[in-house]
């Protein structure tokens, strides 16, 4: 894709639906002209997840727009998945996946798609629709490589041979950014960037060959983020 004006990509959102609106309307995004990653995490912590999800419902397959799977999607769809009768033993050792999903903001989600009153409606379409979301994708402009997955990846290793746990949920670049020697652009979300002590806005490391996208959104002081990887331009909410 050597036509882009800009290649803009969306951190987490996490159900910050005021929030990301705000950032969206500054992009200002035409799929004529433009192509959109969303690296995950649409849903949980946040007060308003269900306008995220009939948002993102109402996007997917368009043009130009990628939505990729976190690890809050996967936890939303391996606790919808459960069985019952999988409250043995190991569920009271180890938490079941509707604990996990519930006790990692899962429970305001939970809350406010039962409000509606569509709630299976909603969860069905959405559990389709985590089907659908790739684990990561690899974009190349004007002859640069550009990997994106939710949390982390090995630099080295091929996107096809990547570890689904790793790329879920792992956060060895965000922690360590000299493990990434390689040429491609890595571009994550998953790790709050105050939480590695830098302020509320995407960072440029390792000479910009890896981006980290996560601003925070559910936090106080934290904002939605979306930026061009092409100019360096950045778009946020403003609180």
């Amino acid at each position: 894709m050597d036509k882009l004006d800009r290649l803009l990509v969306f951190g987490d959102i996490h159900g910050k639906w005021n929030r990301f609106v705000e950032a969206y309307r500054k992009v200002g995004f035409d799929p004529d002209k433009d192509m959109m990653v969303f690296l995950g995490d649409y849903l949980d912590r946040g007060e308003q997840p269900v306008p995220v999800m009939e948002w993102v419902l109402e996007h997917f397959g368009q043009r130009h727009m990628i939505f990729l799977r976190g690890n809050h999607e996967q936890m939303f769809y391996n606790a919808m998945r459960e069985k019952e009768e999988t409250s043995n033993l190991l569920s009271f050792l180890f938490g079941s996946p509707k604990a996990l999903w519930l006790n990692s903001g899962g429970s305001i989600t939970s809350s406010e798609i039962e409000k509606t009153g569509r709630k299976e409606s909603l969860v069905d379409s959405w559990l389709k629709l985590i089907e659908q979301f790739h684990l990561y994708t690899e974009i190349e402009v004007n002859g640069q490589i550009y990997w994106f997955m939710h949390a982390d990846c090995e630099p080295d290793v091929p996107l096809t041979e990547q570890k689904t746990k790793t790329l879920l949920w792992d956060r060895s670049l965000a922690m360590h950014p000299q493990l990434h020697q390689g040429k491609q652009i890595i571009v994550l979300g998953h790790t709050p960037v105050q939480a590695l002590g830098y302020q509320a806005r995407p960072q440029w490391l390792q000479d910009g060959r890896l981006v980290l996208m996560d601003t925070g959104s559910f936090m106080e002081n934290g904002r939605v983020s979306c930026a061009d990887l092409l100019s360096g331009e950045v778009y946020q909410s403003s609180r």
